[in-house]
């Protein structure tokens, strides 16, 4: 069984009175630990696949399954808790809370699902350890490299030890350097047996994936 398998989806949105297809009959799967990016131009539909993937959005029609679990059958309700346990989203603008600093960032996610602050401090040890991030963990957001932030970002998506990290263009806010940082230790992520799945327009950072899914006009083309 697949961790992720989507058979036959079609999405579209309303412009007036027409319905604008942006997914066309997608057929698209994900094994337990792989690293896959999904490529594709800006309007391509790779998004609108993403938010379909993270929960966020609703399919038109098709089946989505995760984990064996029938997405597409599900309530609102029943999709916030997926959200929240299985999946651990990782933005091009970080979405971390100003206020907040590097810790209250990472065990944000922990703490709304009831855990005591002692114990998603605990929880979270080994992850700002593994990510480098240690020694910032006072610091607010502002006080933060790029790198920094993206970093922290990641080590929320891991705090809840989810089934797949899903990644937004992580590199889009990135200097080179930083870029190159944060997509080696993607690939470290994965040899650690993390599950991942990227969202990119830019080939150059797809290659850090072990396969590459082209999206085009809302159309999945051949894998390489």
């Amino acid at each position: 069984m697949s961790l992720i398998e989507i058979k036959h989806v079609n999405k579209g949105y309303k412009l007036g009175e027409e319905t604008v297809p942006v997914l066309k009959d997608i057929n698209f799967t994900v094994e337990k630990g792989e690293f896959v990016a999904i490529l594709g131009p800006s309007g391509s539909g790779k998004t609108t696949l993403m938010n379909i993937i993270g929960c966020m959005d609703v399919l038109d029609s098709g089946e989505y399954f995760l984990n064996g679990r029938a997405i597409h059958e599900m309530r609102e309700s029943e999709l916030t808790q997926v959200r929240n346990k299985e999946i651990g989203f990782i933005f091009q603008n970080y979405q971390l809370i100003p206020t907040y600093n590097v810790m209250q960032n990472i065990i944000m996610p922990l703490l709304m699902r009831g855990m005591i602050h002692k114990e998603a401090v605990a929880q979270c040890q080994d992850i700002v350890k593994l990510l480098g991030i240690d020694h910032r963990l006072g610091h607010r957001p502002n006080e933060l490299s790029g790198g920094q932030k993206q970093r922290v970002s990641i080590a929320r998506a891991l705090a809840s030890k989810p089934s797949i990290l899903l990644a937004d263009e992580p590199t889009g806010a990135l200097d080179t350097t930083s870029g190159q940082e944060v997509l080696k230790l993607f690939c470290e992520l994965n040899e650690m047996g993390n599950t991942i799945v990227m969202i990119t327009h830019d080939m150059n950072v797809a290659k850090s994936a072990k396969r590459i899914v082209k999206i085009i006009d809302g159309e999945l083309l051949a894998e390489q």
